[in-house]
């Protein structure tokens, strides 16, 4: 008998989400972020250090578990590695 498998949410809704309903969630999202995101240069910056990170992975922080994009546009969010 097979052992039953153990999936995180996350994994789960990854699976079940295509990349364009993903960054169509995130643009949701960041329209409700009104006065908190940062300029378009600062958020390109950060996301390409985030690109070049070793935890990056399909868009997402393997180290906070954070979509990058969405994590890299807001003022009051950090890198959980102090990268930027």
């Amino acid at each position: 008998m097979s052992k039953p498998r153990n999936n995180c949410q996350r994994c789960d809704l990854l699976e079940n989400l295509d990349k364009q309903n993903t960054e169509e969630l995130i643009d949701e999202q960041l329209d409700l972020e009104i006065g908190n995101l940062v300029n378009p240069d600062q958020r390109d910056r950060r996301l390409v250090i985030c690109q070049n990170c070793p935890f990056f992975q399909n868009g997402l922080c393997l180290k906070c578990g954070c979509y990058c994009r969405f994590r890299a546009s807001l003022k009051n969010k950090k890198c959980p590695l102090d990268k930027w």
